[in-house]
Formats: C-alpha cells, sequence, structure tokens
C-alpha cells in the first residue's frame, strides 16, 4: 500500500510541476511585452514622475511619452514641460486654458524692469509700496531705501516681495516716461502696459495683466503654455537668470546701508530640503487662492536644460512633486 500511494502520487506531483512551470513562463513573457511598450513610449517610473491619454510626440525630436501615465500621476491641472536645448515641447496638459498665474507675474514685471534698465541702475524706493495688497508677500523694503536694480530683482524674485513689484513698476515706469513726478497710479499704468506689450512680443496670445505682482484680479490671467515662453525668455536674460538660480542672500549691503537676508521661495532650488532637485536653475513659485499652487521650473542636465510650468495644484506639495517628476522625465 506505502509503495502503492508512493507511485500514485509522482504524476501529481510531476504535473503541479508543470503548471507551475507554464506560470512562471506567462509572467516573464507578460514582463517582456510590458517592458518593450513601456521602452517604445520612452516610459520611465523616477521619483514622483507624472502624466494625458495616448502619446504624444516631440515635433522635432520625436520622443514619445507615456501619457496616460503621466495624466494619471499629476495632480496640477495645468502644466507644459519644454525641452529648451530643443526648442520642443514634450508634454502639456490644458496649457492654452486661461489659468491665473499669481506671483509667476514677477518674471514678467523683471523682463520689463531689464529693458529699461542695467544691473547698477540706482532705485530709490518710494510710497508706491503702500499700493500693495496687505495680504501681500514682501521683501520688507521700506521708503527711501537705496539699492541697485539687481537687488530689487533679487527682493522682488527670492521672497516674492509685492512691495519691490511696486517699486519696480513706479520707478522704472517713471524712467520709461522720462518723468520723475509721474503719478504713482499713472507711471503703474505705464508700466504695466509694457508687460503686456512684452507678453504679445513674446509669442503669448491668452495673457493680459493688470499688475506687477500677480495679486489676483479676473482681469489678470494667463496660460501654461505662454508661461513657458516667457520662461524661456528669463534663461536668456543673465541678470535674471542668476537672480532666479540663487538659494538665499544673506548679508548683503544696499545703497542706503541696509543689510538684508533673502530665501529663494523655490525649494527646487534650495539647498537641504526634501524637494531640492539636482541641477535646478530657478524660477519662480506662485500662490492665491484663485490660483491655486504654481511653479515654473528649470534644471539642466548633461548640458540639456528643461523649463516645467505647473499650475493650479491644491496642494502645496503637489508642485514640487509634479515639477521634479515632470523634470526627471524630460532628462531620459
Amino acid at each position: 500500500m506505502k509503495d502503492t500511494i508512493h507511485h500514485a502520487r509522482r504524476p501529481r506531483r510531476h504535473h503541479l510541476w508543470l503548471i507551475l512551470l507554464a506560470v512562471i513562463l506567462a509572467l516573464l513573457l507578460t514582463a517582456a511585452t510590458v517592458v518593450a511598450i513601456w521602452n517604445q513610449h520612452g516610459g520611465h517610473s523616477s521619483g514622483s514622475a507624472h502624466g494625458s491619454s495616448g502619446p504624444t510626440t516631440s515635433p522635432t525630436t520625436g520622443k514619445t511619452l507615456p501619457m496616460s501615465f503621466i495624466n494619471r500621476n499629476t495632480a496640477s491641472p495645468y502644466i507644459m514641460l519644454g525641452n529648451v536645448t530643443d526648442n520642443t515641447v514634450l508634454y502639456s496638459k490644458n496649457a492654452e486654458e486661461k489659468c491665473y498665474p499669481a506671483s509667476l507675474t514677477k518674471l514678467v514685471t523683471a523682463l520689463v524692469a531689464m529693458d529699461y534698465t542695467a544691473a547698477d541702475t540706482p532705485i530709490t524706493v518710494g510710497n508706491e509700496i503702500y499700493m500693495i495688497d496687505p495680504a501681500s508677500s514682501r521683501a520688507y523694503l521700506t521708503v527711501g531705501t537705496r539699492l541697485t536694480m539687481e537687488q530689487l530683482l533679487q527682493a522682488l524674485l527670492l521672497p516674492s516681495g509685492n512691495d519691490a513689484a511696486y517699486a519696480i513698476a513706479v520707478q522704472v515706469g517713471r524712467l520709461i516716461n522720462n518723468d520723475s513726478t509721474l503719478s504713482n497710479q499713472a507711471a503703474l499704468e505705464l508700466f504695466v502696459s509694457k508687460m503686456n506689450e512684452k507678453a504679445v512680443a513674446l509669442g503669448c496670445t491668452g495673457t493680459h495683466f493688470v499688475n506687477p505682482d500677480g495679486i489676483h484680479q479676473g482681469d489678470h490671467y494667463t496660460t501654461a503654455a505662454d508661461m513657458l515662453k516667457i520662461a524661456t525668455a528669463v534663461l536668456q536674460q543673465e541678470v535674471i537668470a542668476r537672480t532666479v538660480a540663487t538659494p538665499r542672500v544673506t548679508g548683503m549691503r544696499l545703497l542706503s546701508g541696509q543689510v538684508v537676508n533673502w530665501k529663494n521661495s523655490n525649494r527646487l532650488v534650495q539647498e537641504n530640503n526634501a524637494y531640492s532637485y539636482a541641477g535646478a536653475t530657478g524660477m519662480k513659485t506662485g500662490t492665491t487662492d484663485e490660483a491655486g499652487y504654481c511653479l515654473i521650473a528649470s534644471a539642466v542636465r548633461e548640458g540639456r536644460t528643461s523649463i516645467v510650468v505647473v499650475m493650479g495644484a491644491k496642494a502645496e506639495h503637489n508642485r514640487w512633486e509634479d515639477a521634479s517628476g515632470l523634470l526627471d522625465i524630460s532628462f531620459q
């Protein structure tokens, strides 16, 4: 009986091993197929990488991205990802739809300022800084402070000072008009008109500005596609480009003697934090209740430059994660 039972079970065990082997082979074939499809679509999962339906192809390089994967893993409703080196768009989501830029606006404020001044142009802050919204972010400038334009750009772009935005708009507006007696409001309106002219000159078709700082107003709007054009221009302007890449300034003395410390609000360029990004070169944050959490980020790896625009996120961490993941994808 013992031998009979032993011989009766042997075929059953053999059969089970055959089934197990078949399952393993099927799994291996499935994995190989998935990897082949993934590689065909240029897909790699990296960090918090994120993605729209069907693959999209870059018009110049032919590179494809796993769009459905990115759509499922990005929280920001408006996105634009571009390779500046190749002048290609790698990914977009609702990029032509109207949205609000918040303090991303300040990149245009900086571009217009540098169209009419030099880095060492001295500026004296006036009472235009009282024009800011009470809820504004500030660089804590005071009336009578004297500083260079480059220092004023640092006040504008690092702590995202709305006081710096109004100082630039009014003081540069007077320089444009060659009239130091021009009223604050007239100088402001002149400067904002130059902001809109700049946007048009850069090819923006869905953008309109009414203030220099991005505080919400219904007719102050843009698109992610337009912001990519603006961000590309920023990287071509040396003074602004090095400003947005600066993690912080410490112990800097202004022309009027004050010593200031300003920290960049962009966590990707800050050192030693959870969202520090290798190769980050800027660029700007923005937040209002209506705009949500916005970020433009640029980075360079192996001689290639990418810019990502993420706008409208519901939570702050979403913008850091979306931007980092999309930048990762752009360098693969």
